[in-house]
């Protein structure tokens, strides 16, 4: 099976691969993916057995739509076995502007490109879909949108800080430290106006201070070390990722 995940910029494209490694038992491919003319900003291709999974940072929310629409034409222009199977768009529900207008959009890009959906698009949910390969001949792919409501608690962001306070006392003071700073120094809210920011803000404040100089290793180290799968209790909705292995 051939499957792959659309999400909305770096971080989210970086942990979400420390995710599906440790929760769902997939390897890296040593592979960087296709970018699709440049619809993608950041990609990895992932292995389990003999499924391939690709991990596509399409650079913002705005940007997921046109890369869904993008990867439906290669399903279109594909030989064989070549298309997509399942595709998976992820977004945060402060970046987009409403559930029913993102929804409205994935819709829009299935009529114009021809791929008829066998059931309701809605969130959290598969939706089985028809369309004519490049051979003229009948596929089927799924499509999962997953709209997740990253609030504070809910964010892998900060699922891997806590993660990371509750094994050093040291690093959760650093931690603690650097919330607080994220949480005033703004006063006006000039730059920081989403949460979603605040939380990304977090994030990227402890690890320049945690590797200052960018250390890739040691940042690697430190999240390939986190208990992702414990992550499925707090996003349920990520259960449905498991769905990416035929086995």
């Amino acid at each position: 099976m051939k499957s792959i995940i659309l999400c909305e910029g770096s971080t989210d494209f970086a942990l979400l691969q420390y995710y599906m490694r440790t929760a769902n038992g997939w390897l890296d491919g040593n592979v960087t993916g296709n970018t699709f003319d440049g619809k993608l900003k950041t990609s990895r291709i992932l292995k389990r057995n003999t499924d391939s999974l690709q991990v596509g940072g399409c650079g913002g929310c705005h940007r997921i739509i046109p890369a869904f629409e993008y990867i439906l034409e290669v399903n279109s222009f594909s030989v064989g076995t070549e298309g997509f199977d399942r595709i998976v768009m992820i977004t945060d529900r402060d970046e987009v502007e409403t559930e029913s207008e993102f929804i409205e959009n994935v819709k829009n890009k299935l009529a114009i490109n021809n791929v008829q959906a066998k059931d309701e698009v809605d969130n959290n949910k598969w939706v089985k879909c028809e369309y004519i390969n490049g051979q003229g001949k009948k596929r089927t792919v799924q499509i999962l949108v997953l709209i997740v409501p990253f609030e504070e608690t809910g964010a892998m962001e900060t699922f891997l800080l806590n993660a990371i306070a509750q094994d050093n006392s040291y690093d959760a003071n650093i931690i603690n430290e650097c919330n607080n700073f994220v949480s005033s120094v703004d006063v006006e809210k000039r730059y920081l106006t989403q949460r979603r920011y605040i939380t990304k803000a977090k994030f990227d404040v402890y690890f320049s201070i945690r590797t200052p100089v960018g250390q890739f290793v040691e940042r690697q180290n430190i999240l390939k070390n986190v208990a992702w799968e414990k992550y499925t209790l707090i996003q349920s909705s990520f259960e449905k990722l498991k769905d990416l292995s035929s086995e």
